[in-house]
């Protein structure tokens, strides 16, 4: 019985329902929106950093990362290798080699990161093939040729062609002397990266730095970069104790953290746009349910109780917000997937914004159905907490003080 009267209350007051399905999946499609729009950002300015250079996971010599010089270098990097080449989670990996080096051009002179790569395994581990502006990407058999980040490039005030002088350390803390030629310049829109790295053929720098089966690091890129803490801690399983693998949450650990707090502010925004609907909500329900004061206050003279009446009012919200959640829920799901494979391109956002990792103008959101799916039944229990405080009122009036109510 109660289903049959809400479902006639609903029915025969249309403008009303439609004002309540109208605002429930407003906010709805709203929530859904903005969590996707600031997830997905997030994840672009991880992604970016990521595949930019970093990579999805590090092996490294424990102690690596805390101190600099050549003390933990990894110094048999064939038995690495062998483990890498055996391990069937590790879609494809590569040594590296990094030092500090000062690279001189005909005017200026610069301290630069040098990193001795294998340029055809970086091509599908990190965009510095792709971020190619002028001139060629390494091979491997390049020998005196350098790759140079563009704006490393100005600093010296060379271009493609151009001649520079590298003097640094090699591991046994000889010097270590080399000319190079300018064979490429690449842009990948993090500043610091492209002012201060260099790129050369490891095989062709092991010589200089006299560093054959010798590397600062392996990068590499799992299989299933989505499950990427199991996949570290099975890769560390099949470790010697003396290494470590390290995935992009501890290399880029600042990252990380600039990210956590910008959703803890996102999330307090969420929160007050919830207290926002929630109360909108509750007026609403106040006021449509104070103008029916009369026709309940007949239900109860007729014989329903207190509970037949919460009763009947609760399941008419609850086919009003059932209704709303999954038109709300269906059109922004849409939203965050169109947005998702189509991003939004704010023109100039990369240049603004490049000091925080934001290397494009696009700003992706993120389709990801269990956000979303929290997403609405986050607004579906706001709508039914909003109506209680209303049914529990109303419900305090006796039959003959409903019926005069104006």
């Amino acid at each position: 019985m109660l289903y049959s009267l809400a479902l006639r209350n609903i029915l025969k007051s249309k403008g009303r329902s439609i004002i309540t399905l109208l605002l429930s999946t407003f906010s709805t499609i709203l929530f859904i929106s903005y969590v996707a729009l600031m997830d997905g950002s997030h994840h672009q300015i991880i992604k970016s950093s990521v595949e930019i250079y970093t990579g999805y996971a590090h092996i490294d010599l424990k102690g690596y990362r805390d101190e600099s010089g050549y003390d933990n270098l990894i110094e048999d990097s064939a038995k690495i290798e062998y483990i890498l080449k055996n391990d069937t989670t590790v879609k494809t990996y590569s040594p590296r080699f990094e030092t500090y080096a000062l690279l001189s051009g005909d005017e200026k002179a610069v301290g630069s990161m040098i990193g001795g790569i294998i340029p055809s395994r970086e091509e599908s581990l990190s965009k510095l093939s792709s971020s190619l502006i002028k001139g060629k990407y390494l091979n491997d058999n390049d020998k005196n040729a350098i790759y140079l980040g563009s704006e490393l490039a100005k600093r010296l005030k060379v271009d493609v062609g151009s001649e520079i002088a590298m003097v640094g350390s090699s591991i046994d803390y000889s010097i270590a002397a080399d000319l190079f030629t300018v064979k490429g310049l690449f842009k990948t829109g993090l500043f610091e990266f492209d002012s201060q790295s260099a790129f050369v053929n490891k095989a062709y720098l092991d010589t200089v730095m006299l560093s054959d089966n010798i590397a600062s690091y392996f990068t590499l890129y799992f299989q299933d970069n989505d499950k990427i803490d199991k996949m570290t801690a099975d890769l560390q399983a099949s470790l010697p104790s003396e290494y470590e693998a390290v995935n992009w949450k501890q290399l880029l650990k600042a990252l990380v953290q600039a990210m956590l707090v910008d959703s803890i502010f996102g999330y307090i925004s969420i929160s007050i746009f919830f207290l926002v609907i929630f109360f909108v909500i509750m007026i609403f329900s106040y006021v449509n349910i104070y103008t029916r004061a009369r026709e309940i206050g007949l239900l109860r003279a007729l014989g329903l109780t207190s509970n037949d009446i919460f009763g009947m009012l609760f399941v008419e919200i609850l086919l009003l917000a059932t209704m709303s959640i999954i038109i709300g829920t269906i059109i922004g799901a849409s939203i965050a997937y169109y947005y998702e494979l189509n991003p939004i391109v704010i023109s100039g956002i990369a240049e603004t914004y490049k000091e925080y990792g934001v290397v494009s103008d696009e700003i992706p959101m993120k389709f990801d159905l269990f956000t979303i799916t929290w997403n609405a039944l986050t607004i579906f229990i706001l709508n039914l907490a909003a109506i209680l405080y209303p049914i529990s009122k109303i419900n305090k009036l006796t039959a003959m003080e409903a019926m005069r109510y104006v």
